[in-house]
């Protein structure tokens, strides 16, 4: 077990970094001439040096302190030993260094460096830093979480038409899953009281822990994109689940989240009516 020492000692390393890396975040996402690459030439997959410098410089700085520690990252850029694919009973940092590309392209303020701590399989600490809205949200494992120092709390909407649900409409680039998800936006767009779409998974799970969101749904996303944000929103007082209902699992991070089971379950029911729909457009949608 990772006791509270344990937690307190490594939040305590992590976060002058999470700072740090919010400001070299903040000084990108102010140069409207940064550069913009394509990952692996797909059109919608976009990088620039903003994100290999912050996640070198995170990986870097813990590795000094931490040589033994494990990383899960999203663009991977210190290539050694210490990279995994799957997650041990090791400390293993889950860092997303920018969170909203396209949306710190286009100086949108929905964007934020990611860091997840996780031992022994579990999330222990997250640390969320948007930067260009001066929010850093905190979290350590049975502490609360935090926003700028001060405790936030999941709404307690239990009902979908009086809810506001984000999605992450960016999926519908991708062919094999297009469909799906355009049944599901159809189906819960229609009962919700507004569907909302930012572009940045990290932001829209700090917005549920925060009450600002009454609930999320997202599919076929990594495991940088959800790790601080999920515990964040378990120490807010919400739930998170697989969209079928069973255990959320960090590795496949398909998942419902909202601040209460009521709505989480109304949203369950509306994604298990869209995926035996062969098409929408006119049926009925309500539950």
């Amino acid at each position: 077990m990772t006791n509270e020492a344990q937690i307190e000692e490594l939040f305590k390393f992590i976060y002058p970094l999470a700072i740090r890396a919010g400001e070299i975040l903040f000084e990108g996402y102010q140069n409207a001439g940064k550069s913009v690459a394509l990952k692996c030439n797909e059109f919608h997959n976009v990088v620039t040096d903003y994100d290999n410098e912050i996640e070198e410089f995170l990986m870097s700085s813990i590795l000094a302190k931490y040589p033994d520690h494990k990383f899960i990252g999203e663009e991977d850029t210190h290539k050694n030993n210490n990279i995994t694919k799957e997650l041990t009973d090791a400390p293993t940092w889950i860092i997303d260094p920018i969170d909203g590309t396209s949306n710190f392209i286009k100086q949108i303020p929905h964007v934020s460096v990611s860091i997840g701590l996780a031992i022994n399989k579990q999330i222990v600490l997250g640390i969320v830093n948007n930067p260009a809205q001066k929010k850093l949200y905190t979290a350590k494992l049975g502490q609360g979480a935090f926003c700028n120092g001060e405790a936030i709390h999941v709404s307690d909407c239990e009902h979908l038409n009086a809810a506001n649900v984000a999605y992450e409409v960016c999926l519908l680039h991708a062919p094999k899953i297009r469909n799906k998800h355009i049944k599901r936006i159809y189906f819960i767009g229609s009962q919700a009281r507004r569907l909302l779409g930012y572009s940045a998974v990290v932001d829209s799970l700090c917005m549920v822990a925060a009450g600002n969101l009454d609930a999320f749904h997202i599919e076929d996303m990594y495991p940088w994109d959800c790790a601080a944000g999920y515990l964040l929103i378990r120490e807010a007082g919400g739930v998170v689940t697989h969209p079928y209902g069973g255990p959320f699992e960090i590795m496949r991070p398909d998942l419902i989240c909202a601040g209460t089971e009521a709505l989480r379950k109304q949203i369950e029911n509306l994604i298990r009516k869209a995926d035996l729909t062969e098409s929408v457009g006119s049926d009925d949608v309500n539950e």
